[in-house]
C-alpha cells in the first residue's frame, strides 16, 4: 500500500499571506483526507471481522469461539478509530470559522464565513 497522497497535499500548505485562506484550504484538505479514512475504516472493521471469523487457524490453536472474540475486539477497535477520524471531519469543518470568529474583525468574519459556506457545500 503506497502513502496517501493526500497527506502530501496537506503537508504542503504553506501558511505565508492571508492565514485565514491557508487556513480555509488547510481544512478543506483534513475534511475530504478524514472522510476518507472514515469509510475506509468502516469498510476494514466490517472485513476484517469476517476475515478474521471465517479463518481456519488449527496452526495458530485458536477455536472458533476464539477467532470470533478476537475479531469482534479487532473490529471493535476500528469502529473506534473511524468515531475518531469522524470527529476529525467535524472539527476541520468548524476550524476555519472559529479562526475566523476569534482572530478577525465580525466583519471580516461574516464575509469569510459565508465564502466558506458557499465556496464548499
Amino acid at each position: 500500500m503506497g502513502r496517501d497522497r493526500r497527506l502530501d497535499e496537506l503537508a504542503s500548505i504553506e501558511f505565508t499571506g492571508s492565514l485565514g485562506e491557508a487556513f480555509g484550504r488547510y481544512a478543506h484538505v483534513l475534511r475530504d483526507v478524514s472522510m476518507i479514512w472514515d469509510i475506509e475504516l468502516g469498510m476494514a472493521s466490517t472485513d476484517v471481522r469476517a476475515a478474521l471469523t471465517a479463518m481456519r487457524a488449527h496452526g495458530l490453536g485458536l477455536d472458533a469461539a476464539t477467532r470470533r472474540i478476537k475479531a469482534r475486539r479487532v473490529a471493535r477497535r476500528l469502529r473506534r478509530a473511524q468515531a475518531l477520524i469522524a470527529s476529525v471531519t467535524k472539527r476541520a469543518e468548524q476550524f476555519p470559522k472559529e479562526y475566523a470568529k476569534q482572530f478577525l474583525t465580525p466583519e471580516v468574519a461574516r464575509k469569510a464565513t459565508e465564502a466558506l459556506e458557499g465556496g464548499h457545500s
